[in-house]
């Protein structure tokens, strides 16, 4: 979509649909939350706001699947994008526990040779494709990969490689994003899933999988609001309905998790985001690795740059402080994962669908949201 503006015009012009659920939230900040999520025309969602001790509030709205599933607090959703922010959490006690180098070649852990055709003398580095700067491409050999499941030698074959050479410029990539999961997987000797289960989720107690087969309890829809279509973009019940695949370390097939299907709840969401705020989980020095600025968004969004898996937003008019974490837009659906270290607050959101217009990089909704809870005039 190139004209935004006509897009938010158009929105205004749907019905505002859905309600809030009973909230643990003050009524203040419930009615505010609700609010903008009325005014994005958002289907369905949970948000969840939480400081240094957790989950502070949380409120569920809508549906998770239409017509009439109500969204709630334990409701699962496939997280799209914030799921690299949650690879990086692993990724850095990886590299606390010795079992990965981020500077190293990546040739050490792969199975094959990764290297961009224009520098084949030029290593490339977990680092580079954590801050999107390896010089690696999501064209039509990614996007037919995706959709068909085929191995990841062949996509690198086609047109995955940028016009710059690595460790020059920013462009971001989920196959770079999905190549550093199988980095990961390889140097750990388990697979993705079984390496994000024993080194993430199960020593915070999260409840988490990359795999929509292994969710328990209501995995919700993903659902366009404009153009409006028939059925869910993201189909929860087919996906649960395919075969799991086996456990194993496969470089070839496991290029397709860690840029963007986790599927979460948004309390579980929200402690995956102390995790990343506060020490504890991880040392300080990790952390300040991780949001680290490596190189700018540039033309993209001007307030925005980039580190491990990490988003940094810089901007006075959503929040005094700089604010870190993820945004992820897949199928209609809105999500995001953003906190404030220094004030130690955070917003955890995920939904069902919601309008999709965005300033530069950052959707209006989550900026919305931002700006209302961890900005200046917050409560």
């Amino acid at each position: 979509m190139k004209n935004w503006g006509l897009y938010r015009l158009l929105v205004r012009f749907l019905p505002a649909r859905g309600s809030a659920v009973p909230s643990d939230l003050p009524a203040r900040d419930r009615d505010a939350v609700e609010a903008i999520l009325r005014r994005f025309r958002c289907v369905g969602a949970t948000v969840c706001l939480f400081d240094a001790a957790g989950v502070t509030g949380t409120l569920s709205f809508g549906v998770s699947h239409l017509p009439s599933v109500p969204a709630r607090a334990d409701t699962v959703y496939r997280a799209a994008s914030v799921s690299k922010f949650v690879a990086a959490l692993g990724a850095m006690k990886l590299k606390e526990q010795g079992k990965i180098d981020l500077d190293a070649d990546v040739n050490f852990y792969l199975p094959f040779s990764l290297r961009h055709p224009q520098a084949p003398d030029t290593p490339i580095t977990l680092r580079m494709l954590m801050s999107h700067t390896a010089g690696i491409h999501d064209g039509n050999a990614y996007n037919a990969g995706i959709a068909q499941g085929i191995p990841l030698q062949t996509i690198l074959q086609g047109d995955s490689f940028t016009a710059h050479l690595p460790n020059t410029l920013w462009e971001y990539s989920n196959l770079g994003a999905g190549i550093a999961g199988a980095v990961m997987e390889a140097a750990a000797g388990v697979d993705f899933e079984q390496l994000m289960q024993e080194t993430v989720f199960a020593p915070l107690q999260v409840q988490a999988t990359f795999y929509p087969q292994n969710v328990r309890g209501d995995l919700a829809d993903a659902i366009r609001i404009l153009p409006r279509q028939k059925s869910p973009n993201f189909n929860a019940a087919q996906r649960r309905a395919r075969p799991l695949p086996p456990k194993e370390i496969n470089a070839e097939k496991h290029y397709n998790l860690a840029h963007g299907n986790l599927c979460v709840s948004a309390p579980d969401l929200a402690r995956l985001g102390v995790a990343g705020m506060i020490p504890g989980f991880l040392s300080e020095e990790s952390l300040r690795e991780m949001r680290r600025a490596v190189v700018p968004f540039g033309e993209r969004a001007h307030n925005l740059s980039q580190g491990l898996f990490t988003f940094i937003l810089q901007d006075s008019q959503i929040a005094p402080r700089p604010l870190y974490g993820h945004q992820g837009m897949a199928y209609g659906a809105v999500h995001g994962l953003f906190f404030d270290p220094e004030e130690q607050r955070g917003l955890a959101v995920l939904t069902t669908g919601a309008s999709e217009a965005r300033r530069g990089v950052l959707a209006d909704l989550n900026a919305a949201l931002l700006q209302k809870f961890l900005g200046e005039n917050d409560g």
